[in-house]
């Protein structure tokens, strides 16, 4: 057992963290904590999902547009979510509106480059040969870019709900006095490792939780046409 090797300061007793985790799926108060970073991650991730993907397929159907964008998105990408945190605490100061800017700005790159990229990838030829059968805008939409820029999108989407829970955590260390990562900070000063695992494992057991049993039904209804 690692514990045993390095201690309970470095790794707390597995069943210690377990124990911990449970009494943290009672506790009116953890609870309240996790409902108000859900929240944060859910507006800021439902902002960046719409304005991104929209901002994508607009990029891949005007080229300047894209040529615009494209400095932007480098840049976004290329600042680390830690000065965004510093740069949102001085603009929004401390609260919810810092967390979910961080949370916004560090995943519309990556969904937007992902909405860009299926639009670029569409076969040109399809395109025209529906143009030949003058077939509607609405089924052109429905049967030829929505499916196929559906499977570039939905990777980037989970990529951002992954990086959001992440973000979100960080941002609300940092800069919140409540949500998940305040109790993180609480527990640091402390210096109760087990409270830190217990929290982590609360946080992963979320994230899996909606990956699997959320996205991944809603994943299968809309590729049906795969089948």
């Amino acid at each position: 057992m690692g514990y045993r090797a390095f201690g309970d300061l470095v790794l707390p007793p597995v069943l210690d963290t377990f124990v911990m985790f449970f009494l943290y799926l009672n506790d009116p108060e953890v609870l309240t904590n996790m409902d108000i970073t859900m929240k944060r991650i859910f507006l800021g991730l439902s902002l960046s999902i719409f304005l991104a993907s929209l901002l994508g397929v607009v990029a891949g159907l005007v080229k300047p547009i894209s040529y615009m964008l494209s400095p932007i998105i480098t840049i976004m990408l290329g600042m680390p979510s830690i000065a965004w945190i510093v740069l949102a605490m001085i603009w929004f100061g401390m609260g919810n509106s810092t967390v979910i800017f961080v949370v916004f700005i560090a995943t519309f790159p990556i969904i937007f480059l992902g909405s860009f990229a299926g639009m670029q990838s569409i076969d040109k030829e399809l395109l025209i040969m529906a143009d030949s059968f003058k077939l509607s805008l609405k089924t052109k939409l429905l049967n030829i870019y929505f499916p196929h820029i559906f499977s570039f999108i939905f990777p980037a989407w989970l990529t951002a709900i992954g990086l959001s829970w992440k973000i979100v955590i960080m941002a609300e260390l940092l800069s919140s006095d409540d949500g998940i990562g305040s109790l993180l900070a609480i527990a640091r000063s402390q210096i109760d490792t087990t409270s830190v695992m217990a929290l982590l494992m609360l946080m992963v057991s979320l994230l899996i939780i909606l990956e699997r049993v959320v996205l991944d039904s809603i994943k299968q209804r809309l590729e049906a046409w795969r089948k």
